[in-house]
């Protein structure tokens, strides 16, 4: 599931509300706090630390509002700091895990959920939480012994009979799969989040899937601008009446991984009578096979051959038949974060790699190397708000698979001042061909709220790595280093809840 916003919850409990967090293959669920999410909660927590250095509570408390801030470094070493001096604290176990599983990190989210389970075996989510990297391990038996114990914990847990159900799917057993998506949806999952503002507020209905695959709405929402209602829409019943609402936004970004649900929020939003913001049937029309069939004939764009085929077909005679050639890559459909992502290098590659990778069809991505003359890839990061476009990050790694967090910024000068200038100057710092091409990439895909991943090959054109609803956004620390990027996230921030509010009227 996504990170979303969070329903608070305890642990052990059987939240009426299911309890989310991660951008993998499974749950992750995630123990907090009913607080304030504003620098003057901060600045209250930071006087009883400051007041009381060997106290847990405070220190925790401190590092649950980090996260609810998109301060996610931040908050990483709050919970290091209140492991430090409680190693067996179930919040800081869990949360720590949950952190490190939303960022792709599986081995580390897997250390501090069995430690979790060590300290606290009769807690529910510590359970749930192992489970869910055990199977995103490929370790399905030992994950439904930990999905079980969590039911004899808490038999009516939504997110365990969620989880078995998407584990007895993959078993083959649909029978038994139906009877825990029933238990799991014995009543809807809906939400009704705090308003924390003056005067009447924006009432946002946000759809999401618990299958996963969500946009990222943490640092998007304003508690003091809006009241939100989740949905997990496959608990949806039609018969059930909805909060009111003045706006939709469908938080359903991922058709690959969640195509059934975004049916249900199809024809809920068919039925709307206010605005709806990325409308599923846009993100329907999305796989990343058909985004680079759609984008491949615009003007400076260069999206790499992209198809899905069955395993069953996926062999060196197929690939040669279809006209990829070595090096290519293969990707397992509805993961992010680069899990489930390798390069094949030759033809005596391929079995291993296919063996290794989970799905009954795997994606086949032609491998466009964009390397420059001392072996940096980069990977510009461009937001869609809206008609504008924002832009967000630029990484720049010796790897292929690129990532921010992994990349080789930090302490290097001159790359941090070739972003620096590009989040300054914006697109149009790309050069005219570049700027055109990806705001021709915005208009074809019509997404209210997306991303473009990219790279930029030495005639200027644009080459996409992917374009989509489900870009994470992250708030840097307040570190005078990542002044720029801070901007550049604040603007999107900004960009989107006033575009939310002329939709809605306001």
């Amino acid at each position: 599931m996504e990170p979303g916003h969070l329903a608070r919850g305890s642990a052990g409990e059987a939240a009426p509300h299911v309890l989310v967090a991660g951008r993998g293959a499974t749950i992750a669920l995630r123990i907090a706090e009913d607080l304030t999410r504003s620098a003057d909660s901060l600045e209250a927590l930071e006087a009883l630390i400051a007041a009381d250095p060997a106290a847990v509570g405070p220190r925790f408390a401190y590092a649950v509002a980090l996260e609810d801030l998109g301060r996610m470094t931040a908050a990483h070493r709050a919970y290091v700091a209140v492991l430090e001096r409680d190693p067996a604290h179930l919040g800081a176990l869990t949360n720590l895990g949950s952190i490190l599983h939303t960022a792709g990190a599986r081995e580390g989210a897997r250390a501090f959920y069995t430690k979790a389970v060590v300290e606290h075996p009769a807690d529910a989510i510590a359970r749930i939480n192992l489970g869910n990297a055990l199977v995103e391990d490929g370790e399905l038996d030992a994950a439904r012994f930990h999905y079980e114990a969590a039911l004899e914990l808490a038999p009516n847990h939504p997110n365990a009979h969620f989880a078995l159900a998407v584990l007895w799917r993959q078993l083959g057993d649909d029978a038994a799969a139906r009877r825990h998506e029933e238990r799991a949806f014995a009543r809807p999952w809906i939400h009704i989040g705090p308003y924390r503002g003056s005067g009447t507020p924006l009432r946002l209905l946000l759809l999401l899937a618990a299958n996963g695959g969500n946009v990222v709405t943490t640092l998007l929402l304003d508690e003091r601008l809006m009241q939100t209602t989740m949905l997990f829409v496959e608990g949806y019943r039609a018969d059930v009446p909805l909060p009111a609402h003045d706006l939709i936004f469908n938080a359903i970004g991922d058709v690959e991984r969640s195509a059934a649900a975004l049916a249900i929020a199809q024809a809920i939003a068919e039925r709307a009578t206010v605005p709806v913001l990325n409308h599923p049937a846009r993100i329907l029309a999305g796989s990343r096979e058909r985004v680079a069939e759609l984008l491949r004939p615009l003007p400076g764009v260069i999206a790499p051959r992209t198809e899905l085929i069955p395993r069953s077909e996926l062999n060196a005679d197929e690939l040669a038949r279809r006209g990829f050639v070595y090096p290519l890559l293969l990707r397992s459909p509805g993961f992010h974060t680069g899990q489930h992502f390798e390069l094949v290098s030759d033809a005596a590659a391929l079995p291993g790699v296919v063996a290794a990778l989970p799905g009954d069809a795997l994606l086949a991505i032609e491998y466009l190397d964009l390397r420059d003359a001392v072996g940096n890839f980069r990977k510009y990061r461009v937001i869609s708000v809206g008609d504008r476009l924002y832009p967000l990050h630029l990484a720049i790694s010796r790897e292929w698979k690129v990532h921010y967090f992994s990349a080789d910024m930090r302490g290097r000068d001159d790359h941090q001042a070739e972003e620096a200038a590009f989040l300054a100057g914006g697109v149009a710092q790309l050069g005219a061909r570049a700027s055109a091409a990806l705001e021709a990439i915005r208009a074809t895909l019509g997404l209210d709220y997306g991303g473009i991943d990219c790279g930029i090959d030495a005639d200027g054109n644009v080459v996409l790595f992917e374009a989509n609803a489900t870009m994470a956004i992250a708030l840097p620390d307040d570190d005078p280093r990542f002044a720029e990027r801070r901007a550049a996230v604040e603007r999107v921030i900004a960009a989107f809840r006033a575009f939310a509010s002329a939709k809605a009227g306001r």
